[in-house]
């Protein structure tokens, strides 16, 4: 697979020209195939502020994998480093809410069948949520780490002003962005 991918990237790169830095940055994989052959995710570190109801919060998060955790297989049978993710959210300097979630956290809402070979493969902010609500949301996503596939579960995490968290099943797909594939981070933080 490791090959693969070296050889897939190098194809592209050379058959590119004059446009090798714009295509290298559209090829880059979103999953990395370690030296012992266990896929990862990129990690994301994100800080931002938001203006809820004229309140400015600012959360800060920090996707990273974690080797503590069990190793998942996919349904391809391919190995892949489960992630976590950790948030945390200001207002008036005061921190209001901080935690640590892994795929475990969403194991009332995420089918075990489903969990058992999936891991924690993305987390964002909901922008759509932003105008119509007095609270912050959050999308976790639980799915297939392989940025091929399409087996997602999406998990809306609500966080009120007061620093209380409630969760559930996202109510529809149209949140953007849904998962890490789909996120630049450098446009979220101002790179």
């Amino acid at each position: 697979m490791k090959n693969f991918l070296s050889f897939l990237c190098a194809t592209i790169l050379i058959s590119c020209g004059n446009n090798v830095k714009q295509q290298k940055e559209e090829v880059v994989a979103d999953t990395v195939i370690t030296e012992n052959s266990i896929g990862t995710l990129r990690e994301m570190h994100i800080n931002k502020s938001i203006t809820i109801s004229d309140q400015k919060y600012v959360y800060k998060y920090d996707f990273v994998r974690d080797e503590s955790l069990p190793i998942v297989r996919n349904p391809q049978g391919d190995d892949y480093y489960d992630n976590k993710v950790t948030l945390s959210i200001k207002t008036k300097g005061s921190e209001i809410f901080s935690k640590t979630f892994t795929k475990k956290d969403f194991s009332k809402i995420v089918p075990e069948k489903f969990m058992s070979n999936s891991a924690l493969i993305g987390f964002t902010y909901n922008y759509a949520k932003t105008d119509t609500s007095d609270a912050l949301y959050f999308i976790a996503t639980v799915g297939d780490p392989d940025e091929t596939a399409d087996m997602v579960y999406p998990i809306q995490i609500k966080i009120t002003p007061q620093g209380n968290m409630s969760m559930e099943k996202a109510p529809n797909l149209d949140t953007e962005p849904i998962n890490p594939m789909t996120l630049d981070p450098a446009d979220d933080i101002g790179v």
